[in-house]
């Protein structure tokens, strides 16, 4: 008896899947991964004038990544391009290169200049202190990659006889809120530790720098259970890699449940796939 597993059943976080190439060596990775849980999250936003009409909100669901700022404005350029001229966008590197164009546009025009005057960022209660930054985008991160393969949390520091979560415990460890930039260097992420990490962005050239590597990350905010956001004007937002433009209001991100993945062997880049799992729910 033959069974068929459609490839469109697996979904892919991160950016590698299965894109053409050898199915053998595809399905190998998937015969020596290891089965891990993943974080979700739920992302409730609340608008202060519900009369006020922006554009619907893509998911209720965090999986991978929140932000707001200037790579949403950049995604949101580049969806609304390819809403209107589909046929520029059917490879790979024209992709790419309307990325360049529209990151070279925001970082000419820096739409979300001075974004600690327009939002507050609350992380498990406490306000995150923006005055004296000058940052143009906030990150909110459940894995430790976006945009590519960017690792915008960076590597972390080691220190002796530093643990902040053991993965052999079943249950959740009390969960702690890191703020001190000091601490915020030893601060490991992890998929499964019912916790994200908060990063500021300076702009479109230092997400550049990130993404070719020739800055290490952005700047490490916080890590917390929760995340409250306040905004007080239209502003981009995106919800793993969906943009949209959201008016003035209020971003409330808690923990909804865990799922089972497959981790793939290591590689060159991290290589995960997401197991479907009836224990899951919506």
């Amino acid at each position: 008896m033959t069974n068929i597993l459609p490839l469109s059943s697996l979904t892919t976080f991160f950016f590698k899947g299965y894109e053409g190439g050898s199915l053998l060596k595809f399905l190998r990775d998937i015969e020596h991964s290891t089965e891990m849980l993943l974080d979700r999250w739920t992302i409730d936003i609340i608008p202060d004038d519900k009369e006020e009409k922006g554009d619907p909100v893509p998911n209720s669901i965090i999986n991978n990544y929140f932000s707001i700022g200037v790579d949403a404005s950049i995604a949101h350029r580049f969806h609304l391009m390819r809403e209107k001229h589909p046929e520029k966008f059917n490879s790979r590197m024209k992709n790419k290169l309307w990325y360049f164009e529209f990151g070279t546009t925001e970082t000419i025009s820096a739409t979300c200049k001075k974004l600690n005057e327009c939002i507050e960022v609350e992380c498990d209660g406490l306000i995150l202190d923006l005055s004296n930054t000058s940052l143009e985008g906030i990150a909110v991160l459940n894995i430790p990659s976006m945009h590519g393969g960017s690792n915008l949390w960076g590597e972390t520091k080691k220190r002796r006889n530093y643990n902040r979560m053991s993965k052999k415990v079943p249950e959740r460890a009390p969960a702690s809120t890191v703020t001190d930039a000091k601490e915020l260097k030893f601060c490991v992420q992890d998929l499964s530790d019912q916790l994200m990490e908060v990063v500021g962005l300076e702009g479109a050239i230092e997400m550049g720098q990130i993404y070719t590597g020739l800055k290490s990350a952005g700047r490490r905010l916080a890590q917390c259970a929760s995340v409250t956001i306040r905004t007080s004007r239209l502003l981009p937002m995106q919800i793993d890699g969906e943009p949209w433009m959201q008016p003035p209001c209020t971003v409330k991100i808690t923990h909804k449940n865990q799922v089972p993945m497959l981790l793939g062997p290591p590689q060159k880049t991290p290589f995960f796939f997401f197991k479907k799992c009836n224990r899951s729910r919506d």
